[in-house]
């Protein structure tokens, strides 16, 4: 088979896409009139082949031409495969897929980079769909998805009443140290000044702290009758937010001194690709 149908075969799906000449080469790393060959005839190197067929939406074989050779859907895929596995496997099958997306390049060229030597790295991509970071530090690993979608992310990043009073809780002398050390326990109910005697603090000053964490949905309140008269309990509220929050926390307070790498995408007129080395 001749490879100038690859040259047509481009041209067509590039229409069908809607993509400008100047925008799928942007896509894949290659100028405007690199692409303009292609469809004149010319062959791309065959290396750009996969980055093409992922932009285009099809198959390599299609590219060639060949009929019946539809794209798989992803989606659909993962979610057979995940849900062949048993339960017990697919968390972590999940989160060693993830893990592998975002290392094998699907955040842009400099992912190599965050290979070598298994070094820690942070790494962010902002496009208009959305905000990933992935970071891997000290053989831990930390992924943060926002998906614009039909409502918009920029109301995560919007400081309101609610994320305010969160913030002025957990910045209350021993605020942070209670919460935390109701998280590394299983969860359980303790009174005010049985958690007050294990952290050293004053019982006056737990109470206040887990009250206010009670109206943030922290902690768990539980009222109980007993022989000395009514008491409350508390316990940690697991909703599964508070643990990436924290370690998001660590994150924007400690930043890694190894590899930082930023990809823009909101405006690709301007978008550039930025490398922070560590000493």
């Amino acid at each position: 088979m001749s490879y100038s149908i690859v040259g047509e075969q481009i041209l067509r799906f590039r229409k069908e896409k809607g993509l400008t000449q100047r925008e799928l080469g942007e896509k894949i790393g290659v100028s405007s009139s690199a692409v303009s060959q292609w469809e004149s005839g010319g062959t791309p190197d065959i290396s750009l082949l996969p980055a093409l067929s992922d932009v285009l939406g099809v198959t390599v074989d299609a590219l060639f031409g060949r009929t019946g050779a539809d794209r798989e859907d992803m989606a659909q895929a993962v979610e057979g495969y995940i849900g062949s596995l048993p339960e017990d496997k697919r968390w972590g099958e999940m989160i060693s897929l993830i893990r592998k997306a975002m290392l094998s390049g699907g955040m842009g060229k400099n992912a190599e980079l965050v290979n070598i030597d298994g070094r820690d790295f942070e790494e962010t991509y902002l496009s208009p769909e959305g905000v990933i970071t992935v970071v891997s530090a000290g053989g831990r690993s930390f992924l943060s998805a926002i998906y614009n979608g039909e409502n918009e992310a920029d109301d995560l990043l919007s400081c309101d009443e609610k994320v305010c009073r969160l913030f002025a809780a957990l910045s209350e002398p021993h605020a942070l140290t209670l919460l935390v050390r109701l998280y590394r326990e299983p969860p359980k109910f303790h009174t005010a000044g049985a958690l007050a005697r294990l952290l050293g603090m004053a019982r006056e000053e737990t109470e206040a702290i887990l009250a206010e964490f009670t109206r943030l949905r922290l902690t768990e309140e539980l009222s109980l009758e007993t022989e000395e008269g009514g008491v409350k309990a508390y316990k940690v509220n697991l909703t599964g937010a508070t643990v990436p929050f924290l370690a998001a926390a660590r994150l924007v307070a400690d930043p890694l001194a190894e590899v930082r790498l930023v990809s823009d995408k909101r405006r690709p007129e301007k978008a550039a690709a930025t490398k922070e080395k560590g000493e």
